[in-house]
């Protein structure tokens, strides 16, 4: 893979961890948010022709701009064509889709790109990279443990219009339903591990 977009998905409000919004809790000496981000920047700066991070923002959007400074440090630094573009999703109360749409206008035209959550700490650089290059007549590429699909998920790039045809109330395993998807199999809970609740933190030792 030469080159590579990432929609990384953080515009949701953690309705499910009550007053917590678990995108600003401490990570690794970063924010939740900024770590996920990280570990993106540094696997589109592995790439030849770098990639553009595309992060979806919503609730919150100013909080999350300010944490997002040690992603964008990175990026001045870096010798690789890496670009971070910071979108707000206004309406991220339609959920999670809606901002999928509003990354998916950033993309650039004719490159692979990935969907990743930003709740899911444990997905590191080299996932990324373990799910290859983009067959030939393949929509997605999406990564299983047992019989979970997981994330992040690498598409062609034909499925952009497909996003930017369809409705809010639209999911991406719907319109992965009819579509040729190359499935990999791992043991890695990496892949399906997010934090939804207090009590997945506290098992992720954040709380």
């Amino acid at each position: 893979m030469q080159t590579a977009d990432i929609i990384m998905l953080c515009a949701g409000t953690s309705s499910r961890m009550g007053r917590t919004n678990k995108m600003l809790l401490p990570y690794q000496g970063m924010t939740l948010a900024s770590y996920s981000c990280m570990e993106a920047l540094k696997f589109l700066s592995s790439l030849e022709d770098g990639g553009h991070l595309i992060v979806v923002t919503g609730y919150r959007h100013r909080e999350l701009l300010s944490a997002l400074k040690p992603c964008m440090a990175f990026v001045e630094a870096s010798d690789r064509k890496v670009q971070l573009i910071v979108t707000r999703n206004e309406n991220y109360r339609s959920g999670q889709f809606s901002s999928t749409r509003k990354g998916a206008e950033e993309l650039r035209s004719g490159v692979p790109f990935f969907i990743s959550l930003a709740d899911m700490p444990d997905v590191e650089e080299k996932h990324y990279g373990l799910l290859g290059d983009m067959p030939e007549g393949v929509m997605a590429v999406r990564p299983f443990v047992e019989e979970t699909p997981g994330h992040p998920v690498l598409h062609s790039p034909l499925f952009r219009e497909k996003i930017l045809r369809s409705p809010d109330s639209c999911t991406i395993r719907a319109l992965l339903k009819n579509e040729t998807v190359c499935e990999k199999h791992f043991t890695d809970r990496s892949w399906i591990k997010d934090l939804d609740t207090e009590e997945d933190l506290r098992l992720s030792q954040i709380l």
